[in-house]
């Protein structure tokens, strides 16, 4: 790594000390950028094995502003040619990060987390939050939205308790407002105008988390700042009554095991 003029030039032309005092911040910076390097997000794959009990199905229904096709499809599954499964929620149960020199333990503002309203569908269909930290709704569409929140009944159960306070219109197109989900459970949201609507919204205590693409794939977000030790991490699917959850151990950025972090819900016992 080649130093700039300016540095040389006082190292090699300034008193001792304030020369030490350049070099030992450039091997600080240095080393720190190393410690990053060696770390990543733990990352993994969610597959589906053998078929769902329950398939996606195609309905009618017109609405204006909600695009120009009446025709409809259920979002309950999202499973690509090889098995792979989207719309899970993947997430350590009880994080703990690390401190020391490279001071990898600070404070970030979360990631905001978007919901939007696209051709009367909500997109994504499932999502993440930390409880007690605000998500964004946001109206792209030409027609109004109402949007309540429920507590999740259970597989197969109606809706349970609404909200308090979670319950607001959203009249023009454009329209963004913030909201926050407490305490940590499974949440859905509806709209009142378009019966069909429906979103989950997974509410963890946990800052580590993901949810995984039509690819699969997940990416537990800040996980590259844990701590040595044992982790638990958990998987669930809206589809599926029980979470499924496995064991990893971190030491200096590197999990074990070391094939990585993978889960595969059986679809036999889906509903």
């Amino acid at each position: 790594m080649e130093l700039p003029q300016q540095v040389r030039s006082q190292m090699k032309f300034g008193n001792e000390g304030r020369g030490s005092g350049h070099l030992a911040i450039l091997c600080g910076i240095f080393l720190l950028s190393l410690s990053s390097l060696a770390r990543a997000d733990i990352t993994g794959t969610v597959t589906l094995q053998g078929a769902p009990n329950s398939k996606d199905e195609t309905f009618t229904a017109t609405a204006k502003g909600c695009g120009e096709s009446p025709l409809r499809k259920t979002e309950n599954w999202k499973v690509g040619p090889k098995g792979q499964l989207g719309d899970v929620v993947v997430w350590i149960v009880d994080p703990k990060f690390y401190t020391g020199p490279e001071e990898m333990e600070r404070s970030i503002k979360p990631q905001l987390i978007e919901i939007n309203q696209i051709g009367c569908r909500y997109s994504p269909h499932v999502v993440a939050v930390q409880a007690g930290i605000p998500f964004k709704i946001i109206n792209g569409d030409p027609t109004i939205h109402n949007i309540r929140a429920k507590v999740y009944g259970g597989p197969l159960k109606p809706p349970g308790a609404d909200v308090p306070g979670f319950n607001f219109g959203q009249t023009r197109q454009g329209q963004a407002d913030e909201k926050q989900l407490d305490p940590p459970g499974i949440y859905t949201l509806q709209c009142d105008v378009h019966n069909w609507m429906q979103c989950w919204v997974m509410v963890l205590n946990s800052s580590c988390f993901g949810v995984t693409g039509t690819d699969g794939v997940f990416n537990l977000q800040r996980s590259a700042e844990l701590a040595d030790g044992d982790y638990k991490i958990d998987a669930w699917h809206p589809r599926f009554a029980q979470t499924l959850e496995q064991t990893i151990h971190v030491k200096k950025g590197a999990i074990t095991p070391s094939a990585g972090v993978n889960f595969q819900f059986d679809g036999t016992k889906s509903f």
